[in-house]
């Protein structure tokens, strides 16, 4: 799928360095570079015209030419897929992901995968996980996301071990699995989703003997699968892009549709927002899969050397409680329930931090001692053993380098103002190496007499959530902004409430004109009652309507629009918004209306062409037919057009047909056909003539028209030309063989020849005698 290399450019040495204003994608060479390269070039050309000024080269790479590169810096962007991404993230060479992939399987949109358990339908020894060991199980490979880790989480989540499993490595494809079960060679196999159904759609019958061991539905996902989902391919942007480079690239994406000639040559149906991939870590780690494949075997102490930096923290339950039972002491000496009163305060102030998941800490500043409460350990994956001896390093070992000097720099800062209470964010690292954000509350409690701080106590809370949430709605309120697909979105009450500025590009309307109001208001009048009737029946039904629909610019023209609406609703499932989605197709409308008349018309007169000439031809004979009518087909030559032609070129040549072709036109009668059969060949079809003389006046005019003398501006003199005329009359009482257009229009054309060897300028008639 996808690691831009701007096709071509895929034989640059790998050491090459980049240019400026070159943006370079890595992408994960799934199959021959001579299949990939046809099919994603034209994605490097459109993020050339999303991104002016910068050039796109894509480069395709296998997994360890994709680390060599990573390492020698030569990469902006990487697209590979969900077990690669991690692993590539885990060596600390990626970030997250910008964008992910909608795949498009059997003709379905899916942003997800997962894991299918298989067996033949006899082996009803085979109905749960629990069945599987002592089995042998096929599978493509142990390193593959769907095609193993997902099962093998399933597997590790039960209880069940993995080693009681005798696991078959055949290789891919997946129909190396599905043989050895279906051949016996296997007692059950793992497959990734959609495998089944696409041999089913390719009419491979002996599908139908295989089983889903455990099938589990997932909502909206249309194939069949046993496990969890997992996301798609990752497009991820390298910590060095620009920002604002990274999400104008993330915003082209998003706005590919899936019939974007792009989307249709790498058969994708286009992308969404980046998904959350801390599922797939999860399951190579619990399948073990590289680099998750060995458990650690460093001690704490060197692991203490190894992670010796900084850590700053705050907010300690014990010594708040301390301080509590000092207060409680100090203000109720003579009280013999001093001790009770202090027990019910400290298992209430425990309650509170129980309740609200938060890691507690308290710094002594004075002995650089930092005490850590168990939960701020396992907030980040580890036993307070396992970090001991525990100091501000600790801090400083796990914080993002970037966040640790923003953390630090602003409390000198307020240290030096006296500020007294503390509140920041940054990011730390997990034990399984993802970053965990902070957000971190404290507040010192003790200063020496000068004022110096001696304690400082706080809290920690993971809000790694709430921070992806902000990150995914930043992001789309960016596509939003930025895209070039309008949107309206609209309340229960079908009343406007959002617009983008595509929408007012492409509709004329600015939001002040159009926000409270009902989008009747772009309503063009070309679609009836029943058109509308059947899009609220499908918004009701299915939830969403797709189709062309014409609406009303604010200047008064209409716009044609592909359009996608959608219905959001809450959890009860009553109505909040309506969403329209929309691009303008007036362009493409526009191409294929010239396409069609290209087709049926020449292109230098805009006259009908031959294949026109034969169906009106051919219409005309049948209705004289039915009329009792004749039809006369007058077949004329330029005499004296090759001399003009080759005298003063093909330039003047053509001005000169144009000129004549539009003389033509307009001394052939209303409902009559003039056609440019090529060169300086036209044709007239005549209907409804009364003889032989009525179709002789008809060719007179025509040759009195081509008489006339034509000045040619191009060449900056005047011609006269003549014409050579042959003229068949064709009346109803002719046979169906001789009333045929090819037999009609080949007499005409013998007739004009006999009136060129005649001496020219003149005209040769016939009536076809029955």
């Amino acid at each position: 799928m996808f690691v831009l290399v701007f096709l071509g450019a895929g034989a640059l040495s790998p050491v090459e360095a980049r240019e400026p204003n070159t943006l370079t994608i890595g992408m994960f060479a799934y199959r021959p570079v001579s299949v990939l390269e046809p099919a994603w070039r034209p994605l490097a050309w459109y993020l050339q015209e999303q991104v002016p000024g910068v050039h796109v080269n894509i480069r395709f790479l296998d997994q360890d030419a994709m680390t060599r590169a990573l390492e020698r810096d030569e990469l902006d962007l990487v697209f590979t897929n969900p077990a690669h991404y991690i692993t590539l993230r885990t060596q600390n060479q990626l970030s997250g992901a910008i964008a992910t992939l909608v795949a498009l399987e059997e003709g379905k949109a899916v942003s997800q995968l997962g894991g299918v358990l298989i067996r033949r339908k006899e082996r009803t020894d085979i109905q749960r996980w629990q069945d599987l060991p002592g089995k042998v199980v096929a599978v493509t490979g142990t390193q593959y996301l769907g095609g193993y880790a997902t099962q093998a989480k399933e597997l590790v989540q039960r209880g069940i071990a993995l080693d009681s499993i005798e696991f078959k490595r055949l290789g891919n494809p997946h129909d190396k699995v599905i043989a050895a079960v279906l051949e016996g060679q296997a007692d059950a196999g793992f497959i990734r989703t959609g495998i089944l159904e696409s041999l089913h759609a390719e009419g491979k019958a002996e599908v139908a003997d295989l089983e889903v061991v455990e099938p589990v539905s997932h909502s909206g996902f249309p194939f069949k699968a046993s496990t969890a989902l997992y996301p798609e391919w990752a497009m991820v942007a390298l910590p060095h892009l620009d920002r604002d480079l990274s999400r104008r690239i993330s915003a082209a994406l998003l706005a590919l549709e899936p019939e974007d000639v792009l989307s249709q040559l790498a058969g994708i149906h286009g992308f969404t927002i980046p998904a959350d991939y801390q599922s797939v870590q999860e399951a190579m780690m619990a399948a073990r899969v590289p680099p998750f494949d060995k458990a650690p075997t460093v001690s704490i102490r060197e692991f203490a050397r190894q992670h010796a930096a900084a850590v700053i923290a705050v907010g300690s339950i014990l010594l708040t409680v301390m301080i509590a039972s000092a207060w409680v002491l100090r203000t109720n000496r003579r009280l013999n329930l001093a001790q009770g009163r202090l027990a019910q305060e400290r298992q209430r102030l425990e309650d509170i931090i129980e309740g609200t998941n938060a890691g507690t800490w308290e710094w002594y500043v004075a002995e650089d001692r930092i005490v850590y409460g168990r939960r701020w350990a396992a907030m980040l994956g580890y036993t307070l053993e396992e970090l001991e001896p525990m100091s501000l390093d600790t801090w400083k070992t796990l914080t993002h380098p970037v966040d640790q000097q923003e953390v630090l720099a602003q409390l000198d800062k307020d240290l030096a103002t006296g500020v007294d209470a503390f509140e920041s964010e940054f990011r730390m690292r997990h034990k399984a190496g993802h970053w965990v954000w902070i957000h971190n509350l404290s507040r010192i409690i003790r200063r020496t007499e000068d004022g110096k701080p001696l304690l400082l106590t706080g809290i920690h809370l993971d809000v790694t959530e709430r921070k992806r949430n902000e990150e995914e709605r930043a992001l789309s309120h960016s596509v939003f902004l930025r895209t070039h697909t309008g949107v309206m979105v609209t309340d229960e009450s079908n009343r406007i409430v959002q617009i983008n500025p595509a929408f007012t590009e492409i509709i004329g309307y600015a939001p002040e004109e159009v926000l409270g109001k009902s989008p009747d208001m772009l309503a063009s009048g070309e679609h009836d009652e029943a058109f509308y009737r059947e899009l609220w029946n499908d918004l009701e039904v299915k939830g969403e309507w797709e189709g062309e629909i014409i609406n009303r610019h604010k200047n008064g023209h209409t716009v044609p629009e592909r359009m996608t609406i959608s219905v959001v609703r809450d959890a009860d499932g009553a109505i909040q918004h309506y969403i329209g989605v929309f691009t303008d197709i007036s362009l493409q409308k526009q191409l294929v209306r010239e396409l069609q008349h290209s087709a049926h018309h020449d292109l230098l007169t805009g006259l009908p062409n031959r294949a026109l000439l034969y169906d009106r031809l051919g219409l005309a004979l049948a209705q004289a037919r039915r009329a009792r009518s004749s039809v006369a087909v007058i077949f004329l030559d330029l005499d004296g057009f090759k001399p003009v032609n080759d005298t003063y070129g093909h330039v003047v040549g053509d001005e000169l047909l144009r000129r004549l072709a539009q003389r033509m036109r307009g001394v052939v009668r209303d409902g009559d056909t003039l056609a440019r059969l090529g060169g300086d060949e036209f044709v007239v079809v005549a209907n409804a003539v009364a003889d032989e003389e009525d179709a002789t006046a008809c060719a007179e005019r025509v040759l009195a028209a081509i008489g006339e003398p034509v000045t040619l501006k191009t060449a900056g003199t005047t011609v006269r030309l003549s014409a050579s005329v042959g003229v068949v009359v064709c009346p109803p009482t002719a046979s169906e063989e001789d009333a045929l257009p090819e037999a009609v229009l080949g007499r005409a054309d013998v007739l004009m020849y006999e009136a060129k060897r005649a001496g020219k300028a003149r005209v040769v008639v016939q009536r076809f005698v029955p």
